[in-house]
C-alpha cells in the first residue's frame, strides 16, 4: 500500500482537536475511491493491545506457509498467568490450548495471557521479521505483556499509518494470502473491545438480518491511551481506519477517538 495524499487535510483535524488533551494519530481510506484522511499518521505510540494484531498475521503466516497446524497445543503454567484483560488468567493451570484458541481468546477478549504464550512460542524477531515483509516499519514487538517486573523497559509501539496498512492487508486479500486474510478478518470480527472507528450505533441484528455495520476491528487501551484500528463495511461505504491517542486520562481519550470515528464513514464518501 502506497501512502496516497490525503484528500481531507491534516487541518481539518488540527481544528477538530483544538483544545482537546492528549496526542493523536489518524489515517482513515476509502477501500473503493481512495479518498483519505490522516493526521500525525507516522507518530509512534505505545501500541497497547494493537500489538496483538501482527501476533494474529504471524500465527496464520505460519500456518499458510510453514505447514504448522493451528491445533498445535501450548500448555499454560501457572507463571504464565498475568492480570490485565482475559480470561486465562483465572482458569486452571496446566491446561493446553491450541493455537487457534489462543488467538481467537487474543482478538476477541485481548487475553494477555494468550498473548504472552504465543509470544513465547513464536518469538518476537519472528512477528517483527513478518511486520517488515508487509510493510509495517514503525511498529515493534519488544516484550511480553503484562510481566511485573517489565522484563524490558521498552514498550511495544506503532503508528496510525501501521496499523492501518495491516488493516489494508487483510481487507484486500494480500496479508499473506486471500485465504488466510478472510479468516483472519472474521476473527477480527470477533472483537468485544468498543468500537470507536465506526459510524454512531454499534453493530446489531435484527430478527437475523445482518447488522447494518460489520467491524473487523482490534481495541487498545491503557490508563493513558485509547486506540481503535479495523475495517468498517457498511451499505454505502467500505473503509480501513486506524484512530491512536495517549497522553490524556483514558476516558477522555475515549470519548475523542470515538468521536473522530464517527465523522469518518461521511468525511470518506
Amino acid at each position: 500500500m502506497t501512502k496516497p495524499r490525503p484528500i481531507i487535510q491534516p487541518d481539518f483535524w488540527e481544528r477538530r482537536l483544538a483544545g482537546t488533551p492528549g496526542r493523536f494519530g489518524i489515517y482513515a481510506k476509502n477501500l473503493r475511491t481512495g479518498r483519505a484522511t490522516c493526521y500525525h499518521e507516522d507518530e509512534v505510540f505505545p501500541s497497547a493491545s494493537l500489538i496483538k494484531v501482527p501476533i494474529m498475521i504471524e500465527a496464520f503466516r505460519r500456518f499458510e506457509e510453514e505447514g504448522t497446524s493451528l491445533d498445535a497445543l501450548l500448555t499454560m503454567r501457572a507463571e504464565d498467568q498475568v492480570d490485565g484483560s482475559g480470561v486465562l488468567r483465572d482458569l486452571t493451570p496446566g491446561t493446553a490450548y491450541s493455537i487457534r484458541d489462543l488467538t481467537t481468546l487474543m482478538i476477541s477478549v485481548s487475553d494477555n495471557t494468550a498473548t504472552n504464550l504465543l509470544i513465547d512460542h513464536f518469538g518476537t524477531a519472528a512477528v517483527n521479521l513478518t511486520l517488515r515483509r508487509l510493510g509495517a516499519r514503525h511498529t515493534e514487538l519488544v516484550r511480553k505483556l503484562q510481566r511485573v517486573p517489565v522484563d524490558r523497559p521498552t514498550a511495544n509501539r506503532t503508528t496510525a499509518w501501521d496499523m492501518a496498512l495491516l488493516m489494508e492487508r487483510l481487507a484486500t486479500g494480500t496479508a499473506i494470502s486471500e485465504a488466510v486474510s478472510r479468516q483472519m478478518v472474521d476473527m477480527l470480527t470477533r472483537c468485544q473491545g468498543r468500537l470507536s472507528i465506526g459510524p454512531a450505533g454499534s453493530p446489531a441484528s435484527f430478527f437475523g438480518q445482518p447488522p447494518a455495520v460489520t467491524a473487523a476491528h482490534k481495541t487498545g487501551s491503557l490508563s493513558d491511551a485509547r486506540h481503535d484500528a479495523g475495517i468498517v463495511y457498511t451499505p454505502q461505504i467500505a473503509y480501513i481506519a486506524a484512530i491512536l491517542s495517549a497522553g490524556a486520562p483514558a476516558a477522555v481519550l475515549e470519548k475523542a477517538i470515538t468521536r473522530i470515528g464517527r465523522l469518518l464513514p461521511r468525511m470518506l464518501r
